[in-house]
C-alpha cells in the first residue's frame, strides 16, 4: 500500500508527466471526468473529435485525400452518421497494401512503427504518433481502475514475452520497467504444470492485488488447482484479455480465486476498446477514445444482434484509422449500465476464436501464440497453423515477398521451445487460403480436437 501511494503521488508522475513528457496523467483525469457525462454528451463530444480527424486525414493523409476524391466529397459534407456510413471501410489487407500512403504527411517523422499479431491470420504494420500513444495508455489505464487494479500495485501478469533471444540491455530495461510498475510477469506460452504449480506458491506467497491475463491461461491456472484440489490465496481482482471469456471460465474462476473477474476487449491497433465495471452488466465502449461501429450487412446492427466491429481511432493522427475493420463479431447491449457511466455496452464478443493447440508432453498452449509468433516476420501476409498429430504441424503461409531460410529456421526454434522439440513442423507456402463454408477464416485449426 506503501509502494502503490508512492508510485501514484511521486514516481510515475515524475517518470511519465517529468522524464518522459507525456500527458497520460492528464488525459487520464479527462477520460475520468467523461465517464459520468451523459451518452448525449459524450456523442457530442465523440462527433467533434471525428470532424477534426477527418479534416486532418482529407488535408494530409494521401490514401484518405484519394477516397475523398473518389467519393466526390469534402468532410463538411459528413454532417451525420447516416453520412459517415457511405464512408468505405478499411480492411486489413488494404491496410497491408496502402499503409505508407495512409500515414499523414507532417507526421512522417512523428511516428513508431508497431505489428498486430495476426490474430485473424493477416500481420498487419500500423504507424502511431505519440499523443494517440498517450490516450490509449490512459484509456487502458481507466479501464483497469475499474477493476480496481491501478498501475503500482502488485499485479501479477500471465501474458505473452518477447520471442527470440533479447539483448541483455533489452531484457534489463524491461525487468526495471516491471520493477517500477511493480508487476510480475509469467509466459503465458510456456504455462505448463510446472510453470502453474510455481505460479500458484507465488500467489500464495506474495499476494497479489490483481490478475492481468490471457483468458486461456488464467482458467487453465484455474483448473489445474481446482482438479487437484489445492489451496489458493483470494485474489482481489482478475483481468481477463486477448481471447473471447466463456460463462463456464468465469464461473471456475471466480469460485478458484474467491474473487470477480472483470472482462477487457481490445486489439493491438488501438489497445483498449470496451471493459467491464463493477456492475458486470457488459464491457464499456471507450467512446471518448474511438468511434466504434457494430454493423449487419454494412448497417448498424440492432441491439442484441451480431455485428462487425469497425473501429476509428479518434486521436491517431500521425497514421488515421478510419472505419477500420478488425475482424470481429460483437453484441451491442440494449440496456444502459446500472453504474451511471454513460459509456454504452458491448453484450457479448465472438471474435478471434482460435483452437488451441497440444504440446509433445501434453501441455495445451492457447492458439495465440502463432500470432504473436508470427508478427515478427514482415514477409508474410497471411498464414494458419493446422496441428495434425501430437506432434506434427502444418503452417500455411502467404508470402508478401520471398520469407529466408533464417526467417523459418528462428520460427521452428522458438515452436519447438513452446511445444517441444519433437514436434514436426512443415512450413507450406500457398497462394491463398481458403474461407470455412461458413465464411470464416481459421488461423489455428487442431484436427486432434475434432477426433
Amino acid at each position: 500500500m506503501i509502494y502503490k501511494a508512492l508510485f501514484k503521488n511521486i514516481l510515475y508522475p515524475v517518470y511519465e508527466s517529468g522524464i518522459r513528457r507525456r500527458k497520460t496523467l492528464h488525459y487520464l483525469k479527462k477520460l475520468n471526468q467523461n465517464q459520468w457525462m451523459s451518452l448525449d454528451e459524450l456523442q457530442a463530444l465523440q462527433w467533434g473529435e471525428l470532424k477534426k480527424l477527418l479534416n486532418h486525414a482529407y488535408e494530409q493523409s494521401p490514401y484518405y485525400r484519394g477516397l475523398f476524391q473518389t467519393l466526390n466529397i469534402h468532410p463538411d459534407d459528413i454532417k451525420s452518421h447516416s453520412d459517415f456510413l457511405k464512408f468505405p471501410i478499411c480492411s486489413r489487407e488494404e491496410m497491408v497494401n496502402h499503409n505508407q500512403e495512409m500515414v499523414a504527411r507532417n507526421y512522417k517523422d512523428k511516428v513508431s512503427l508497431k505489428t498486430t499479431g495476426g490474430s485473424t491470420g493477416v500481420p498487419v504494420q500500423f504507424a502511431l504518433d505519440r499523443n494517440s500513444y498517450e490516450w490509449r495508455t490512459a484509456a487502458a489505464q481507466r479501464g483497469y481502475q475499474w477493476a480496481n487494479c491501478e498501475a503500482g500495485q502488485h499485479t501479477l501478469y500471465i501474458w505473452g514475452v518477447d520471442v527470440g533471444n533479447p539483448s541483455f540491455v533489452s531484457r534489463a530495461k524491461n525487468a526495471l520497467y516491471h520493477r517500477l510498475f511493480n508487476r510480475t510477469m509469467f509466459n503465458c506460452f510456456n504455462f505448463d504444470d510446472k510453470e502453474m504449480q510455481r505460479c500458484l506458491e507465488f500467489i500464495n506467497a506474495k499476494r497479489p492485488t490483481g490478475i492481468v491475463s490471457f483468458t486461456t491461461a488464467i482458467y487453465n491456472l484455474a483448473k489445474y488447482i481446482d482438479d487437484n484440489d489445492l489451496q489458493c490465496a483470494s485474489v482481489p481482482s482478475i483481468i481477463t484479455g486477448a481471447e473471447k471469456l466463456y460463462d463456464y471460465q468465469r464461473e471456475l474462476m471466480e469460485k478458484v480465486f474467491q474473487t470477480k473477474v472483470f472482462n477487457t476487449y481490445g486489439c493491438r491497433e488501438v489497445m483498449l476498446i470496451a471493459a467491464e465495471c463493477e456492475k458486470h452488466e457488459g464491457l464499456h465502449v471507450t467512446m471518448d477514445n474511438l468511434f466504434v461501429e457494430i454493423l449487419k450487412d454494412g448497417k448498424p446492427a440492432a441491439p442484441g444482434e451480431s455485428g462487425e466491429v469497425v473501429i476509428t481511432d479518434l486521436h491517431n493522427y500521425g497514421m488515421p484509422f478510419i472505419r477500420y475493420k478488425n475482424g470481429d463479431i460483437a453484441v451491442q447491449s440494449a440496456e444502459a449500465c446500472s453504474c451511471g457511466r454513460g459509456l454504452p455496452l458491448i453484450k457479448d464478443i465472438d471474435g478471434r476464436k482460435m483452437d488451441e493447440i497440444v504440446a509433445c508432453d501434453g501441455k495445451v498452449v492457447s492458439g495465440g501464440f502463432f500470432p504473436h509468433l508470427l508478427k515478427e516476420i514482415d514477409e508474410i501476409q497471411k498464414f494458419q497453423v493446422i496441428q495434425k498429430t501430437s506432434n506434427n504441424l502444418v503452417i500455411k503461409l502467404v508470402q508478401k515477398q520471398n520469407i529466408k531460410a533464417q526467417q523459418l529456421e528462428f520460427c521452428s526454434a522458438e515452436i519447438k521451445k513452446v511445444l517441444g522439440d519433437e514436434m514436426e513442423i512443415d512450413f507450406q507456402f500457398v497462394d491463398e487460403i481458403p474461407l470455412t463454408p461458413s465464411g470464416k477464416y481459421r488461423v489455428t485449426i487442431s484436427e486432434i480436437a475434432q477426433r
